[in-house]
């Protein structure tokens, strides 16, 4: 009954591997009724992956009744359901014992990550982004800066850039307008700058790319198509 009435999803199986308890929230999230998935296989039920690039498929079942012991605070796992969805997990898994010590089973607990996930990397974008502009921020630009500064990626170019005006515009439009102007140098320099160069604001009107690999009469290539992009 406490099984079955938990907040979180829970999957029991006998020391056979073969499913005996799929509660409401479990049943939900696999697409499983209790009816249905009694008996089977507790592979063919909680189906389970690694979020990792491989994707290899897992079986915690098995790691708890060979060792014993609890497996916690699993992340970056997801599930598919009977449906064929994919859902983010955190999980747990621990062995069910008789009064001797003896393992009959294998309890697993686990709950959707899917908004704690988003919330997650939201708040790690936030932390290496301007908001306003979606550049990399200053903490993002000097972490790279460490990273980069290495004999393979020489030459090693730099540009700073600055809106020229920008009080002006603020004082005479409004910040919106201003807002809009630095959004807008986001964009042309997004627009003329490769895909490996790292571009951040650096302070209020100013900006900044790292171009690893970038001879000075690159860089200086790159300036110029900004400069006509501005005035364009």
């Amino acid at each position: 009954a406490t099984l079955l009435s938990m907040g979180d999803a829970v999957i029991t199986a006998d020391k056979d591997g073969k499913v005996s308890i799929v509660n409401a929230v479990a049943q939900k999230l696999t697409g499983w009724a209790q009816e249905e998935a009694a008996g089977k296989p507790f592979h063919e039920i909680f189906r389970i992956y690694s979020a990792a690039p491989d994707e290899k498929e897992r079986n915690p079942l098995n790691k708890v009744l060979k060792t014993g012991e609890a497996v916690q605070d699993q992340s970056d796992l997801t599930i598919m359901s009977k449906w064929g969805a994919r859902i983010p997990i955190e999980d747990s898994a621990s062995p069910i014992r008789d009064e001797n010590g003896n393992i009959n089973g294998v309890v697993f607990v686990f709950r959707d990550y899917t908004e704690k996930k988003e919330r997650q990397a939201r708040i790690e974008y936030l932390s290496l982004h301007d908001q306003l502009t979606g550049l990399y921020n200053r903490r993002f630009f000097e972490e790279e800066l460490k990273r980069l500064d290495t004999v393979r990626n020489l030459p090693l170019s730099i540009i700073m850039l600055d809106v020229n005006g920008l009080k002006l515009i603020n004082d005479a439009f409004g910040h919106t307008m201003g807002d809009l102007v630095l959004q807008r140098a986001a964009i042309i320099m997004n627009e003329e700058c490769r895909s490996d160069d790292i571009i951040a604001r650096f302070g209020g009107d100013e900006f900044v790319i790292l171009l690893p690999g970038t001879s000075p009469e690159e860089a200086e290539r790159v300036v110029k198509r900004i400069y006509n992009a501005f005035e364009t």
